[in-house]
């Protein structure tokens, strides 16, 4: 493939994607959307100020821990993994929508292009995203070890290269199960359905791997007076790492070294990299295009199909209710911008939890073992932030109207009631909000050792309290709905609702977090739950009615 082509390929496919060209055209002729631009950038910036600190301090606990114990490369290796981790979680389901879910296949396919072409050119939009992960949490990290080690041009070179390949093995590792899974189920009816459900599983299973492997990740042992072996001879962990995470392995090589075995090791990092590209273009050029030919015949005439007799929808077998479920369901594993979004949203909050519980692990300071007295009592409330979180910020219920756009005009015209449209997005939503309120309780429940009885507590009040922020959101949703936009992405990344309706459920728990605290101190912790339980389950009640006068009041506007 000419560079050239490959650039050129690359730059139109990243244009479409991030919409430079029309945004920089709207920012210039159209001054309503200058507001919404400069309150996402002022909410980045407050972000980075509460993070950068934050991060910084820890970045220096980890650096000064391994130097005390002349470990200094493991230091890298860590943070290469954590980088890595997050990459491949988040990536997943990103990919997924680039390369099987994007509408623009329609038109590469037809051009004079070759597979493995329109692979790179869609793995450089891909990689483009994960780069934002590396930038925030490997950058800021190997800066300071150069600083703090007083390194030469040398290392800032090799750190560039380093960040720069940072995201390749995790997306590729991700697209080399994808490719035969996607292959494997391309003649299946709901095979977009098949193909998220498997990858979640996949990152269920990883998550498990990970949180069960802490030892084998990480060195320290959680009693610092016990120390392992390991720091005596630092060689067998990278043994380890050669399997675990080769890249951890190469990059902390090609850092710590100098002169020409620096470079000897950067050009083995580059090396595997091109090495595993190659392969994954390899297995790509066999499966890619007859998989996404079959998705594109298989969603083309099923679009016929669906226009030809709208009445399909709901015949005799499907009854209203089922009928609009599964037009739910449709609508949003069709649209990337929505099922990326919401899958990826309901997973990251217990995957990011389950890594600071493996940090934590790896770096010795056992925050259980710090967090002492009435914080520590509060371990069931922290349990319930953790599920009802996960739970809550799928993105779908502060959008529920908004992603109708120009639809809503079909769902007004619909013979079915505006209670049957509410029940069954309500019901969609908490489907999906139900992945990550299990697996945000569960992980919790191991992170702080619940017992079952007050599991199965904080699992009741993480659905109950879940119920009333999701009932919430679609409620400032149906009082100022998103309709006008051209772009998916518009109705859930920036959508104002979003950004309220955040504030307004950390606000909710910070208050109630007082509440619990102060309670706590009269009555037992268990007992509290208990009885916001109930508080709550009377506001759900109110808010659905209040919800259910809402809606029939928007979808009678004109």
């Amino acid at each position: 493939m000419k560079m050239k082509k490959w650039i050129s390929l690359s730059l139109i496919e990243l244009d479409q994607h991030y919409k430079i060209s029309k945004n920089r055209y709207l920012l210039k002729h159209t001054k309503d959307e200058t507001i919404p631009f400069f309150a996402l950038l002022a909410v980045l910036a407050t972000l980075i100020i509460i993070y950068f600190p934050f991060y910084l301090d820890f970045i220096k606990v980890n650096l000064e821990f391994y130097t005390l114990k002349g470990t200094e490369s493991l230091f890298i290796a860590e943070f290469v993994m954590i980088t890595g981790f997050i990459g491949f979680f988040l990536g997943a389901f990103v990919l997924i929508g680039e390369f099987f879910l994007k509408k623009d296949m329609k038109l590469l396919i037809t051009l004079p292009l070759k597979p493995y072409e329109v692979i790179l050119g869609k793995l450089s939009v891909v990689l483009c995203d994960q780069m934002i992960i590396s930038l925030i949490f490997l950058l800021p990290a190997l800066i300071y070890f150069g600083i703090y080690n007083h390194l030469s041009v040398g290392y800032y070179f090799s750190m560039a290269l380093v960040i720069l390949f940072s995201q390749i093995f995790p997306v590729l590792l991700v697209l080399v199960f994808i490719l035969p899974i996607s292959h494997l189920f391309k003649k299946f009816k709901n095979k977009e359905l098949i193909l998220y459900i498997i990858t979640s599983i996949f990152m269920v299973l990883a998550l498990i791997y990970i949180f069960s492997s802490n030892d084998i990740f990480f060195v320290v042992t959680k009693n610092p007076q016990n120390m392992p072996d390991i720091y005596i001879n630092p060689r067998s962990i990278f043994s380890r790492l050669t399997w675990i995470y080769p890249p951890a392995f190469l990059a902390a090589k090609s850092l710590i070294n100098t002169g020409i075995y620096r470079f000897s090791w950067t050009l083995g990092f580059i090396g595997f990299h091109i090495i595993l590209l190659i392969l994954s273009l390899y297995i790509g050029e066999k499966l890619y295009y007859s998989t996404y030919v079959n998705f594109l015949e298989t969603s083309t005439s099923a679009k016929k199909e669906e226009e030809k007799n709208i009445d399909l929808l709901f015949n005799k077998v499907l009854s209203p209710n089922k009928a609009l479920l599964k037009r739910e369901w449709l609508y949003f594993l069709k649209t990337p911008s929505f099922s990326v979004n919401g899958f990826t949203n309901v997973l990251i909050f217990p995957g990011l939890c389950v890594l600071l519980a493996i940090i934590d692990a790896g770096i010795g300071i056992n925050l259980q073992r710090e967090i002492k007295g009435p914080l520590l009592g509060m371990k069931m409330y922290w349990v319930v932030i953790i599920s009802s979180l996960a739970g809550s910020l799928s993105g779908l219920s502060y959008s529920c109207f908004s992603r109708e756009g120009k639809f809503i005009k079909e769902l007004k015209i619909l013979p079915i009631t505006s209670s049957q449209i509410l029940r069954t997005k309500f019901i969609h939503i908490m489907q999906l909000s139900s992945i990550g309120i299990v697996s945000g309780a569960l992980i919790g429940y191991l992170l702080f050792k619940l017992n079952f009885p007050e599991f199965v507590n904080v699992l009741i009040f993480s659905v109950i309290i879940s119920i009333f922020f999701n009932l919430l959101q679609m409620l400032i949703d149906a009082f100022k709905p998103f309709f006008d936009w051209d772009n998916p992405q518009k109705a859930m990344k920036q959508n104002a609702n979003g950004l309220f309706s955040i504030l307004v459920i950390f606000g909710i728990l910070i208050l109630l977090g007082f509440l619990f605290y102060f309670l706590s101190n009269y009555t037992d912790q268990y007992y509290v739950l208990i009885l916001f339980s109930c508080v709550f389950a009377v506001f759900d009640l109110l808010l659905w009615q209040i919800l259910k006068t809402r809606t029939t009041n928007l979808l009678n506007e004109d």
